[in-house]
């Protein structure tokens, strides 16, 4: 009559312990996204520090240097001249966002090991069964 009640011991025993793996690898896997998140915060801060510095150093060398196009195209093409140098501006800064949109879109990809690790887990239990 103890048999039973060892298969019974046995079998939810098992499952505890299946329990506690799986919790475990859940508990492992926020972890590692916890981290990842923190990375990813770090990188977005730094860039936007250094996308701040670029566009505020930037615009001081750009308005100085329009300023004094303005001054020599005034004298030599006059109206002609000072909407070239806008159009030419403006052509700059259209190809300089068109090149932030894809960096955007084909950049780093956020949480990949997180990602990755949770497709290796899935691979992993599909081969037991």
């Amino acid at each position: 009559m103890s048999d039973p009640e060892a298969k019974s011991n046995g079998w939810s025993e098992s499952l505890r312990r299946s329990s506690d793996s799986i919790l475990g690898l859940i508990q492992s896997r926020l972890e590692l996204f916890a981290v990842e998140l923190q990375e990813e915060k770090l990188r977005v801060i730094n860039l936007v520090v250094w996308m701040s510095i670029a566009i505020s150093l930037g615009s001081a060398g750009l308005s100085a240097l329009m300023a004094a196009l303005a001054f020599i195209l005034w004298h030599s093409a006059g109206y002609l001249g000072l909407i070239a140098l806008g159009a030419v501006a403006m052509g700059g800064a259209a190809v300089i966002l068109c090149f932030i949109r894809h960096r955007l879109h084909h950049g780093w990809t956020p949480f990949s090991t997180t990602v990755a690790e949770f497709r290796k887990d899935r691979e992993c239990l599909s081969k037991k069964t």
